[in-house]
């Protein structure tokens, strides 16, 4: 192994990685800006079904470069200069995501294959440095490659069939990777910098999270409802960073986590589910939003992040299975049971106590249980 940062002692996130992880977030709060128009007091179905379409997308940019930089970065020129050209067309992305899925369709298909391409270019080099990983590096360059140029080849194409392409050429980037988990293993994430990773980017979600708060206060007329909503939805967020990070460490030391799959993909639940759950928020205290659309995005927003938070933990400690699908379930019926409630203030404040209720079953049911079996010495 030549790699100077792989399994390096003390290894943290490089100052580029950082860079690469803000300019992603700003292009999700752009994706995700756009469920903060209402329509008389409704969200559209084009709105909606944007959302996913085109954020797992843009997930799958920072996933391919996150794990690339985790196995095989040197914090070379070629890999900054690579980096930072990516960086720039995933700005330009941005422009392009609220017609995504009308006239900005072909920009934004272009641009994410050019990404695509200039991630295989990555690998490529990769695979010159590494002789020891190249059928890997080979397979993995090639399913990049392949996958982006039939992503890119949909802005040839009209119709309906342009978008199933689009997607087909993502499908076979995911599946051919995800065929590699053996081989993977082989050559082990260096879990400390995957989690640390994952963390930064959930923790500056998070932050988006208050941001889109913050810019709902700014509104002419305040009544008692707003001022609770506010509060609740603080606490809410303060509730699931609380859960979200006090036992985020031993996932460093978790001997099942080896290629990263599983924290890789359980991430994109999780990131869209803060998502989903910002603006939900924001909504609440603006009060612009119809009681159906509110509770379609608390019930799902909850429910991915309940999914993308437990997975990995559910994975990796088998002491702790049976209660984190006893308490997963138990609040996602308090998450539902509220989205009933007359008001989405109430349901707002249900939601929050169902999430108070998670943080309190997790430290009685599941961080008291011992797993250090399932933990390695370092």
């Amino acid at each position: 192994m030549t790699s100077s940062l792989y399994h390096a002692k003390e290894r943290h996130a490089t100052w580029l990685e950082l860079f690469f992880d803000l300019v992603f977030v700003a292009v999700i709060g752009v994706i995700t800006h756009d469920l903060a128009h209402t329509h008389d007091g409704h969200l559209s179905a084009a709105q909606l079904l944007r959302f996913p379409l085109v954020f797992i997308p843009v997930w799958w940019i920072w996933m391919t470069h996150t794990v690339y930089a985790n196995r095989f970065d040197q914090d070379s020129r070629e890999h900054r200069l690579i980096s930072l050209i990516i960086m720039a067309l995933l700005v330009m992305l941005s422009t392009a995501v609220e017609d995504s899925l009308s006239d900005g369709f072909g920009l934004f298909v272009m641009l994410y294959g050019a990404i695509r391409l200039l991630l295989a270019l990555l690998y490529g080099l990769a695979y010159r440095r590494h002789s020891e990983q190249r059928p890997l590096l080979r397979t993995i360059t090639l399913a990049i490659a392949l996958g982006g140029a039939v992503s890119a080849s949909a802005a040839l194409l009209d119709g309906p069939l342009r978008y199933a392409v689009f997607y087909l050429g993502l499908a076979i980037d995911v599946l051919w990777q995800v065929s590699q988990r053996r081989q993977l293993d082989l050559l082990p994430i260096d879990r400390r910098h995957l989690v640390e990773r994952i963390g930064l980017l959930a923790i500056i979600i998070l932050g988006e999270s208050v941001i889109a708060m913050v810019a709902s206060l700014d509104h002419a007329q305040w009544d008692a409802f707003d001022a609770g909503s506010a509060v609740t939805g603080f606490l809410l967020i303060g509730a699931i960073w609380w859960i979200y990070f006090d036992s985020f460490p031993l996932l460093e030391r978790a001997k099942r986590l080896t290629n990263g799959n599983v924290l890789i993909f359980s991430q994109l639940f999780l990131c869209m589910g803060l998502l989903l759950l910002a603006n939900m928020i924001r909504h609440a205290i603006l009060g612009d939003l119809d009681h159906a659309t509110f509770s379609l995005l608390g019930v799902t927003g909850l429910c991915l992040f309940y999914l993308g938070k437990q997975v990995p933990y559910w994975y990796a400690f088998a002491p702790w299975r049976r209660a984190i699908v006893s308490n997963t379930s138990v609040c996602v019926g308090i998450t539902v049971a509220s989205s009933f409630l007359p008001r989405v203030e109430y349901s707002l404040f249900g939601m929050m106590l169902g999430m108070l209720v998670y943080v309190a079953l997790t430290f009685k049911r599941i961080l008291s249980v011992d797993v250090s079996d399932s933990l390695s010495e370092h």
